[in-house]
């Protein structure tokens, strides 16, 4: 009996020696709207075309339904008319540094510093059905809604955060966050990326449109402010699948159920970080669920908790809705509750990191992979904001994060709304090519994450959570092909007993063929896998002669 060990044909997948491809496959994109449509009377950059005004709503009749960019300065700093100006801009040389797509973007110029809603951005029909499709689809981590931002001397820039409305509810759903700050750079860019199955969109075909009301909020070094301009456009759909038959791989990155360890106050080690002041604020503890929460009475599931559960003081938390907190299977979250007495508990400081010592995260990233690879790494985590029971309790929470060495480009919020007073979830999503870098933490040398948090005040502690830290691998490698690895041939009892390399949780089928001329069948089929390796024991056909190989079902 002749057995091949090394068989030409052992290939992991299909029966034709596709071989396994460890280059990542190239993302696609549709472009959105890049700025360049213009509409006779209206501001160049601006368009009416593929618009219905009767789909989209938002806060009332504030909304401009009709056309792509518009003002909405109906809050904050700004909202005085001329504070604020939108001009479409064309690029004067090749590869402008303030185009990314195209040749035009839009420039947006403040004339006053703070706060402010300043614009929205609508999606046409045509390209709101397709992002809403693409939030329906339930496939994680598939879809991102990405735009640009370009800055013109980001060093002027003490601070900048961008959030952005989504829909038409005056929620936050943040996209946008704190700029780097890069001395002696002429411009910078971040690219603004949001995971859609997290949004909330609505369904494809609900008659509403896609609409993002833009907040920005900045201080620049300028005395007096004069204005500064920044540059928006590439509006885009990336699907970061291989294929639609794709399956992410997901890894876990911190788990709270057997303590908080990964999680680490930075006080007393840090005094200040960024400028800003590190306190004793902070409290960190494991939460685990209790099993009173009720997703379908308690609130929105995975939106917020309801409020006639209230308890007194009306800033702690029901203990029937705080199970809301947890999305991790191992039932843990880790908890915050700022409290300093004797002094303010919501202004803005950094108060804890977490590392990811030993994680997927860190194998990535010592890896020093190029941008293209990054995108298809999906950092991902839940934070369940407090309860805000009233506009007295404050109108804002807001959180950013940053590496230690690099701000994050988006930052997480909540507003007061007497339709989601409880609790209220938002996931942060990001991709990580969108992080300019890393190191820096009160951690060593492994990655972490340095968690701010800045509020109006609640009257009491603000008590919010954290759980489901994980890594989302959209474009995982096609498993190497199996190996025979040693292989024993009873001729008595025709007998033959196979092992070869294998991949965890994958099975496999033994094939075989009286002659290369002829087509393989199958002998054993789902064979699951023993790990590293994997052994088996087949009877062969009659014969002389013949052929085995190892297929990766």
């Amino acid at each position: 009996m002749k057995i091949l060990n090394r068989i030409l044909l052992s290939f992991g997948i299909g029966l034709l020696g596709i071989l396994s491809v460890s280059s990542v496959h190239s993302q696609t994109t549709t472009v959105l709207d890049n700025f360049s449509e213009s509409t006779l009377g209206m501001p160049p950059g601006t368009t009416t075309n593929g618009f219905s005004p009767a789909n989209c709503t938002f806060d009332g009749a504030r909304g401009y339904c009709n056309t792509n960019i518009a003002l909405f300065t109906a809050y904050g700093g700004r909202s005085a008319s001329g504070q604020l100006l939108i001009s479409q801009y064309t690029a004067t040389i090749p590869n402008d540094p303030f185009v990314t797509v195209g040749t035009n973007a839009m420039a947006i110029t403040f004339l006053a510093s703070g706060f402010g809603n300043d614009f929205q951005i609508v999606l046409s029909d045509t390209n709101s059905y397709l992002v809403e499709k693409a939030a329906a689809s339930g496939q994680i981590a598939r879809y991102i809604l990405r735009y640009d931002v370009i800055f013109a001397n980001p060093s002027q820039y003490t601070y900048f955060n961008q959030h952005v409305y989504i829909g038409a509810s005056q929620e936050y759903l943040s996209i946008g966050g704190a700029v780097p700050v890069t001395a002696n750079a002429s411009f910078g860019v971040y690219s603004c990326a949001l995971e859609l199955p997290a949004l909330g969109l609505p369904l494809p075909n609900s008659g509403t449109n896609v609409q993002l009301i833009i907040a920005d909020d900045f201080g620049t070094t300028q005395s007096p402010f004069t204005n500064c301009t920044i540059y928006l456009g590439n509006v885009r759909l990336v699907d970061t699948y291989a294929s639609t038959s794709t399956v992410p791989v997901i890894y876990p990155l911190a788990n709270f159920r057997n303590g908080i360890s990964a999680a680490t106050n930075l006080y007393p080690t840090v005094n200040t970080f960024y400028g800003n002041p590190v306190t004793s604020r902070a409290h960190l503890s494991l939460y685990v669920t209790n099993g009173l929460y009720n997703s379908a009475t308690d609130g929105i599931a995975n939106v917020c908790t309801t409020n006639y559960l209230m308890a007194f003081p009306h800033y702690f938390s029901s203990p029937n809705v705080t199970d809301f907190a947890v999305t991790e299977n191992d039932g843990a979250a880790l908890a915050v509750s700022n409290s300093f007495t004797g002094a303010a508990t919501d202004g803005y400081e950094a108060d804890f990191a977490v590392s990811f010592a030993g994680t997927k995260l860190a194998q990535i990233l010592s890896q020093n992979l190029p941008l293209p690879e990054l995108a298809h790494y999906t950092l991902r985590w839940d934070t369940t904001m407090p309860e805000v029971w009233s506009f007295e309790d404050g109108v804002y929470a807001n959180m950013t994060y940053s590496t230690g060495l690099a701000a994050l480009p988006m930052a997480q919020g909540r507003r007061a709304n007497f339709g989601q007073s409880g609790l209220q979830r938002d996931t942060y999503s990001v991709t990580l090519d969108q992080i300019a870098a890393w190191g820096g933490a009160p951690a060593a040398a492994n990655p972490a994450m340095i968690f701010f948090f800045d509020a109006e005040d609640l009257g009491g502690p603000y008590i919010y959570y954290f759980s489901n830290f994980e890594l989302i691998d959209t474009a995982p490698a096609a498993p190497a092909a199996p190996l025979i690895t040693s292989s024993q041939y009873n001729p008595i009892t025709r007998q033959l007993m196979l092992t070869w390399t294998s991949a965890t949780g994958s099975n496999y089928s033994v094939l075989y063929s009286a002659s290369l001329q002829t087509a393989f069948s199958t002998l054993v089929a789902n064979i699951p896998s023993g790990g590293n390796t994997t052994s088996t024991t087949v009877t062969l056909p009659a014969g002389n002669t013949g052929f085995v190989r190892i297929l990766a079902q």
